[in-house]
């Protein structure tokens, strides 16, 4: 069957559509990697304009792949440019580097803590929009400058912004001394759904960095640190502490040696109830755990009479840090960190509609009661 002249002139013309390739495409050799950022407050010395100061780590590959001799390249560069929006910052950065950042692969972000004081949400502003940015992107808070953070030289992993990135994996996976990894996605719809948050915090130590502990955000401005025992207590009390360990210790011996108990935590997860009662919010928090003994101080030969001892002590040290804990927010800091506002929300609706915008000065004086259960699943093999 013959094909009609109009059909070949039709694929004819259809023909350079289906051949053209991508007509904005950069050669992967003409790009550098954006793996971390640090965002500081910077003010200008005639103190007319505030400025933002926005370091990008830049990662060549060549340099880093060893199959290519790049003897004067540097696989790492931390180019910083000052200006009054972090999207004049970048632009000026092309004044400096001869070729296009590319922050598709941005892993974290850092903003400095004299920055974190005045609120952080403005300058995010430009992540929250621009294409090449993913809402994955970690979030965290340094004690001191951003960018110092982005200048450590790590002994195992040659790329400073990869480790940061990977410190925060880990610790969540294997440790409850930091808060769950926030990324930048989730800290705008706590923010402008009007909740608090807890981010991870970082410091820098000689050519490696601390990340444990907390940054308290009311709403996107830093106003107190957790440290790293705190963190973990409010992991129990949200029910997200499914690694790490639980050290309770004792002097018990005449000669005040410490005696302890290392419990190996495998899971947890807590409850919340709430109540009004006289007007006044009520709150009945439930905290389930379980996991092994990894370590114990206080002598072999198990019973079941010693285990049910040891998860009563581990009851009572728990139930104490976490009364503890909430005593600490609503006395000195009076905000609401634990997502109790929420559980109001949901279930007593009524109560939250009328109150919702005095919330932290009602969870000042709200009752909460604290009932803690952990269970010794495992205690190991002796001789």
């Amino acid at each position: 069957m013959r094909k009609s002249p109009v059909s070949r002139l039709f694929a004819l013309l259809m023909l350079p559509v289906l051949l053209t390739g991508c007509w904005d495409r950069v050669e992967i050799q003409d790009r550098l990697f954006v793996l971390a950022a640090g965002i500081d407050k910077n003010v200008q010395k005639e103190q007319k304009r505030s400025y933002y100061e926005f370091t990008a780590q830049l990662v060549e590959p060549r340099a880093l792949s060893g199959k290519v001799s790049l003897p004067n390249v540097s696989p790492v560069w931390n180019p910083t440019s000052s200006g009054p929006s972090i999207f004049e910052c970048i632009r000026l950065m092309a004044t400096r580097v001869a070729r296009q950042p590319y922050y598709e692969h941005l892993q974290a972000i850092i903003i400095g803590e004299e920055l974190a004081k005045e609120g952080i949400d403005r300058s995010l502003d430009l992540f929250y929009r621009d294409h090449e940015s993913r809402r994955k992107i970690k979030l965290i808070i340094a004690k001191g400058k951003a960018k110092e953070a982005l200048y450590v030289k790590p002994r195992l992993m040659p790329l400073p912004g990869r480790y940061i990135s990977k410190l925060t994996e880990e610790g969540e996976s294997k440790t409850a001394r930091l808060p769950a990894t926030t990324s930048i996605g989730e800290f705008s719809r706590n923010f402008h759904n009007g909740e608090n948050s807890i981010l991870p915090a970082i410091r820098v130590e000689q050519n490696e960095v601390k990340m444990a502990g907390g940054a308290i955000m009311r709403g996107d401005r830093l106003i107190g640190w957790l440290s790293d025992h705190e963190i973990k207590t409010l992991r129990w009390i949200n029910g997200t502490f499914s690694k790490g360990d639980e050290v309770i210790v004792k002097l018990t011996d005449a000669d005040e040696r410490p005696s302890f108990i290392t419990m190996e935590v495998k899971g947890a997860r807590s409850t919340v109830k709430t109540s009004v009662e006289n007007g006044k919010p009520v709150i009945t928090l439930l905290i389930r755990g379980e996991g092994n003994i990894a370590e114990d101080g206080f002598g072999n030969k198990p019973t079941m009479e010693k285990i049910k001892k040891k998860e009563e002590q581990i009851n009572h040290a728990l139930k104490q840090r976490v009364e503890k804990l909430i005593a600490l927010m609503q006395q000195k800091h009076g905000i609401d960190i634990f997502g109790f506002g929420e559980e109001f929300r949901r279930f007593q609706y009524a109560y939250w509609k009328a109150h919702k915008h005095e919330w932290d000065a009602l969870f000042k004086e709200a009752e909460i009661r604290v009932d803690v259960q952990t269970f010794i699943r495992r205690y190991g093999q002796f001789k």
